[in-house]
């Protein structure tokens, strides 16, 4: 009997373990950035349930790289990318291949003899770069987004100001695997087009999410098009009232139709306000937002949706409506109208957006963005892991990165006495020299609460006075053009 109940508690225990191991769900959200400005684009979810990281950084001064960071699953991270020179590079999209590679767009300033360029790259599984190549004409021109599709073949779409009318159009590029080109369009009118988002129909061919201010009810519209394979075009139709409608992110639906989503000033909107529209195989309209939805005053965007797994709709977007002040990044997750699951908004009293959502491998969501209150630079990139039902944990950790290779001897003798004061502080520099450079003063959670500016001066020791800040642990930050020193101490007293 002794032996019976003893297998039973270890078969119960056992039991226990797995469904409490299946049901834990982990939750965070952090800030990555060192230069002075760093900003959010995309993420991906690795095969390890680690995580890319999209991102591009500029300090006060030069021009700006496309920063990839490779994070495990909790958002540590493992390693970083630079992928730039003395050019402008900037990223606004990359997705995974199907040799593991990442495939990343954007624009770039490399040749000096032209405007913008559309900026292709293709890196390895380690994101190295394999090549990167660069297309348009002699104005600018911009990619948006990427995709990869079935027949091995990339699509780039964009902006362009060197082919087709007057003025700014769409810009569509197909190449094969190595990057050349195998077909280019442009579409647009007498005005401002461009192309935002693509997906690969489940029949092949393309659907391209745009606005429009050639076509349409005037002012701007969504603008979505489908073509073949070849380039060649299937359907095109405007969205929109008479006021501006700007279309973010579309993607197919499981019933062979598509959804969008953006942001409006039509349908009785106060000021922008979040906007959805959903259609059927025959494109026929089904439901909007914010048909069903509380207009409230303030700027609100949706900025991405995808379709979850059990055929839910995962939106990211930026809210003034609700919150803590500023933009805060808010995420909702809903079924078919009028069936709402959950939302939520994060944020400070500074500006916080969300540009991208991904579903993970645990069923739950991540997402990225941008703060500009939280961290050790004035912008930082901001990932936000949701737990079931919109769960969340409200303390973020900072991370600086590794290994940067930007780091320079100066800024890193920098150093700080005490480390455990009353309030006040003295930073001491190695030699006193003029230079610019700024000193950041952040708390616990990441939120800046003090900032200064120094230009051209000469400093051999800086005073930090903490007196009146509450007892705790704090982040004195020197960044300079290239580089930074973040130094820990701790507040007691009074």
């Amino acid at each position: 009997m002794k032996m019976f109940l003893k297998i039973v508690f270890t078969v119960l225990n056992i039991v226990l373990f797995v469904f409490l191991s299946k049901a834990q769900v982990l939750e965070f959200n952090k800030t990555y950035g060192e230069m002075t400005y760093n900003y959010g684009q995309r993420i991906i979810q690795a095969s390890d349930k680690g995580y890319f990281i999209l991102g591009n950084e500029s300090g006060d001064i030069g021009n700006t790289n496309i920063h990839i960071i490779r994070t495990d699953s909790l958002g540590t991270i493992l390693f970083e990318k630079i992928i730039g020179d003395a050019s402008l590079y900037w990223a606004n999209d990359f997705k995974r291949t199907s040799d593991k590679g990442l495939l990343i767009t954007g624009f770039t300033n490399s040749n000096p003899d032209k405007g913008y360029d559309v900026l292709l790259i293709k890196t390895d599984s380690n994101a190295n770069v394999e090549w990167q190549k660069t297309y348009g004409g002699d104005n600018w021109d911009m990619a948006n987004a990427v995709v990869e599709t079935k027949d091995s073949t990339y699509l780039v779409v964009g902006e362009t100001y060197s082919y087709g009318p007057a003025n700014e159009n769409i810009y569509i590029i197909k190449t094969n695997f190595n990057g050349d080109t195998i077909w280019t369009r442009t579409f647009g009118g007498d005005s401002t087009d461009y192309a935002m988002a693509a997906d690969v129909l489940f029949d092949s061919s393309y659907l391209i999410g745009a606005t429009t201010n050639s076509f349409g009810h005037g002012n701007f519209d969504g603008y979505v098009l489908n073509l073949t394979k070849n380039g060649d075009t299937i359907w095109t139709q405007t969205y929109g009232e008479d006021k501006e409608d700007i279309l973010n992110s579309i993607k197919q639906t499981p019933d062979s139709g598509f959804v969008f989503v953006g942001s409006t000033t039509s349908y009785n909107a106060i000021q922008h306000e979040n906007w959805l529209m959903r259609f059927d195989k025959s494109k026929n309209f089904v439901w909007k937002i914010p048909e069903f939805w509380q207009i409230l005053s303030g700027d609100d965007v949706f900025t991405d949706v995808i379709i979850t797994d059990s055929a839910q709709y995962a939106i990211s977007g930026y809210s003034t409506s609700i919150g803590n002040g500023g933009y805060d990044a808010v995420f909702y997750l809903m079924g078919e109208f009028p069936i709402f699951k959950c939302s939520h908004s994060d944020g400070s009293s500074g500006d916080e957006k969300a540009f991208q959502v991904i579903q993970t491998e645990d069923k739950t969501f991540a997402i990225i963005g941008n703060t500009n209150n939280m961290g050790i630079s004035l912008s930082n990139i901001y990932l936000i892991k949701m737990g079931l039902d919109c769960s969340y944990n409200n303390t973020t950790q900072s991370i600086v990165g590794l290994n940067h290779q930007f780091s320079t001897s100066f800024i890193k003798s920098v150093s700080v006495t005490p480390t455990l004061s009353d309030g006040i502080f003295l930073i001491s520099f190695p030699e006193s020299i003029i230079m610019n450079y700024k000193i950041l003063i952040s708390d616990i959670e990441g939120r800046i609460i003090l900032t200064d500016n120094i230009q051209n001066q000469q400093y051999q020791t800086y005073k930090v006075d903490l007196s009146s800040a509450t007892n705790g642990m704090y982040f004195i930050t020197v960044i300079d053009e290239q580089s930074f020193n973040t130094i820990k101490v701790v507040k007691v007293g009074n």
